[in-house]
């Protein structure tokens, strides 16, 4: 009995430990330290091999030294020329393997842009300008076409653009109907570059679209083409510079549709039962300003908690100084009718006062303020804003691409991408007072028709015509208060 006992707890005792023993050496600890793989895949092996030809297959693979992925394949492959049906492009363990949907054309050249859509599966260490050749024919071409694409109205380089070049004697509508012969994209410093192209005439245009389509099909699009053919025939061809824009405004927004009087009542009515459902806020208004100073060179904005029906602005009073002097002044509307700007060559330092009576305006709802409101406010002092005033430098090279000695250049000053201040230059100076301190980027627009403003391109829209182009310079200013900023722009 003693014999059982002693059995039973050597085997309770055993069991758990050889449990825990046996579980500890099962364990794999990876090896530390060491450095982070930053290196990217290395091709070993390319069938056929790169630069193949009289290439008759259906298929191509690249074998790698490690396990690679595919990074948005679809996007960034670029094949040239195009194919009418994207091929299949597939990624396993360490090859990488298209398959082609189409025939080949005979005799001639493509060209396999992975861009960086092939990357190592672990740190994810993508290849950079990964480009594979083949030709259907006996020879290989190797002319070239690079250039930049330039935002013509803001004066930046674009990237992700789509470069397309068609055959020379395409109608102007081919941007519309097909896709492109060849085909690249601009890289983040605004550079393309068309590679293998054969000798010929080739029409070029740029897109920037939503839906990647390679077609213009909205005047919405940013577009850029020039007016005459690329004709390539045993030497490269660079310095191919494009300018980029809409064709339209898309910041203008289309008028209503005219409502003849019966629909007005009908829409009124609706207005009506939908405002008794809410809770309307009552009729306040709001200046808006800083620090309860009034900007010199800018209208007073009076901002309204429910649009405005009715405005009797003569109602409306402005008094200025210790004396309450009754002055003279306009009045705008914003288009939702909410904010009031109130236009008055204010004078430095100076008191005033706004009088709205409660009477003077009413909402949609009806509604009039409860009571009247009364603003009391400063203007600025001159000491509280900033001098900028530039002289021109127009280099050789400058002056030798715009080819016009009547060109006019307007100087912009730039925050947020909004042109907050401009205008001409008068025998190469520009003077700006009363700025709001600050920093500023510099523009400089090449005015072909001298109305001071820049002017848009068209392609279907006749007559056809370049935009005018806008040169953005390097060096960003910071306009300090009070001080008179004197800067030569060279360009």
């Amino acid at each position: 009995m003693n014999q059982q006992i002693r059995s039973w707890v050597f085997w309770l005792i055993f069991i758990p430990v050889a449990v825990i023993f046996f579980s500890r050496c099962a364990n794999i600890v990876p090896p530390g330290g060491g450095p982070r793989d930053t290196l990217p895949p290395v091709l070993l092996q390319a069938r056929p091999a790169d630069s193949t030809l009289h290439f008759e297959g259906h298929k191509v693979s690249f074998l790698f030294d490690e396990y690679v992925e595919l990074d948005n394949i679809n996007d960034k492959l670029i094949v040239s020329p195009t194919l009418k049906r994207q091929p299949i492009v597939t990624a396993k363990l360490h090859t990488v393997t298209i398959t082609f949907k189409d025939t080949l054309k005979p005799n001639t050249t493509y060209t396999f842009n992975f861009a960086d859509g092939v990357r190592d599966l672990n740190e994810r260490n993508p290849i950079q300008d990964f480009q594979y050749v083949i030709s259907t024919g006996s020879y290989l071409d190797s002319l070239q076409i690079s250039g930049r694409i330039i935002n013509a109205e803001q004066g930046t380089l674009d990237s992700s653009v789509a470069v397309m070049l068609y055959p020379g004697n395409s109608e102007d509508s081919i941007v519309s109907k097909e896709k492109p012969l060849y085909y690249a994209k601009s890289k983040h410093d605004g550079s393309f570059r068309f590679k293998n192209l054969a000798p010929g005439s080739y029409k070029i245009f740029a897109l920037k679209e939503e839906d990647r389509d390679l077609t213009y099909s909205s005047p919405s699009e940013l577009i850029a083409f020039l007016e005459h053919p690329i004709v390539i025939q045993e030497k490269n061809i660079s310095d191919v510079n494009m300018l980029l824009f809409m064709e339209t405004d898309s910041t203008i927004k289309k008028p209503a549709e005219h409502l003849d009087s019966l629909d007005l009542v009908a829409l009124e009515e609706q207005v009506r039962e939908e405002n008794k459902k809410k809770k309307i806020p009552k009729l306040t208004a709001q200046a808006k300003m800083d620090n309860g100073k009034q900007d010199l060179p800018e209208p007073m904005r009076i901002n309204f908690s429910v649009p405005l029906k009715v405005i009797v602005s003569n109602r409306i009073l402005l008094l200025q100084d210790s004396t309450l002097e009754q002055v003279a002044f306009h009045t705008q509307m914003d288009s939702l009718k909410t904010e009031m700007r109130i236009i008055y060559p204010w004078k430095e330092n100076m008191k005033y006062r706004l009088i709205i009576p409660k009477e003077a305006i009413k909402d949609t709802a009806n509604q009039m303020m409860a009571k009247a409101d009364t603003i009391n406010f400063t203007s600025k002092k001159l000491v509280e804003y900033s001098i900028f005033t530039a002289k021109l430098a127009i280099s050789d090279s400058t002056r030798q691409a715009i080819d016009d000695s009547t060109m006019h250049f307007v100087v912009e000053l730039v925050q947020d991408k909004t042109i907050k201040y401009s205008g001409t230059a008068k025998n190469g100076t520009w003077t700006q007072e009363l700025i709001i301190p600050g920093e500023y980027s510099v523009r400089i627009l090449l005015d072909k028709n001298g109305n001071g403003k820049w002017d848009r391109g068209s392609y279907y829209t006749p007559p056809k015509r370049q935009p005018e182009r806008v040169i953005l310079l390097p060096e960003k200013y910071n306009l300090k208060a009070g001080w008179n900023n004197i800067k030569t722009l060279t360009f």
